[in-house]
């Protein structure tokens, strides 16, 4: 279902039992006709009222009014600072560590193993899963740069039939820059695949920028991306935001 403003009202269209391609997925993102809410030719205010109901309630347009991560635990902020092991959900886990040297990711058995000027991945899974592997991932992931900046905090909600993240992007700065939702079955096939996602972008004033969201089943596909207040084809949205990540973070591999 491709959402379009018209006669001051949302409408809906789906899209039943077929996949769309690339190009006409980006041809039907652009709205027929334009009303009073979400702009489509120049930058716009945001309006909760311009979005559809089951989007209107879920939009920050500030970074203050993101829920916080799920989990407020200061040691984690440094990668001394967790704990080999962690009981999560009821469940007992195992600290992993993934290490990138360009684009070579690899596992390491402790810190001490890491080389310098390295890129860190730090999350924990089952005990029983090997040191090497991740799942998908079981409460907390951070990441940080190879100068040892937090870039990214990730939640895995502990569930073990739905795939649940909380996803939280910085600046250099520390002030956030994106926050994302997704829900998906965490066992799946490759296709078709079910899952919905909620994005959102700020820029350094804890503005927000950008938008996006999606909904996947193998009978409908519902989305909308917009940027400063205009809808936008998902090509646009992906670009922009690529651009707006790598300003954040000039020069990182």
């Amino acid at each position: 279902m491709w959402w379009r403003r018209s006669s001051g009202r949302w409408i809906g269209r789906s899209v039943q039992g077929r996949w769309i391609g690339p190009l006409l997925a980006i041809l039907a993102l652009i709205p027929l006709a334009v009303g009073p809410g979400l702009c489509a030719s120049k930058e716009h205010t945001w309006n909760r009222a311009d979005f559809p109901n089951h989007l209107r309630h879920r939009v920050h347009f500030t970074a203050a009014q993101v829920p916080a991560f799920p989990q407020q635990d200061k040691r984690l902020d440094k990668p001394e600072g967790w704990p080999a092991a962690m009981t999560i959900g009821g469940v007992r886990c195992a600290r992993r560590i993934h290490a990138w040297d360009d684009d070579d990711a690899i596992a390491l058995a402790s810190l001490e193993d890491m080389e310098p000027d390295t890129r860190l991945m730090l999350f924990y899974d089952h005990e029983s899963s090997d040191w090497n592997f991740a799942k998908a991932g079981w409460g907390p992931r951070y990441s940080w740069d190879e100068h040892g900046k937090l870039m990214e905090k990730l939640w895995f909600e502990p569930d073990s039939s739905r795939l649940v993240t909380h996803d939280y992007t910085y600046y250099k700065s520390g002030k956030l820059l994106g926050y994302s939702w997704r829900n998906e079955p965490r066992h799946q096939g490759l296709a078709p695949k079910t899952y919905e996602f909620f994005s959102e972008f700020f820029d350094k004033d804890g503005r927000l920028l950008a938008l996006g969201y999606e909904k996947m089943n193998p009978r409908s596909r519902d989305s909308l991306y917009a940027w400063k207040g205009v809808e936008v084809p998902y090509g646009a949205f992906r670009m922009k935001t690529h651009v707006l990540y790598s300003k954040a973070h000039p020069g990182d591999r």
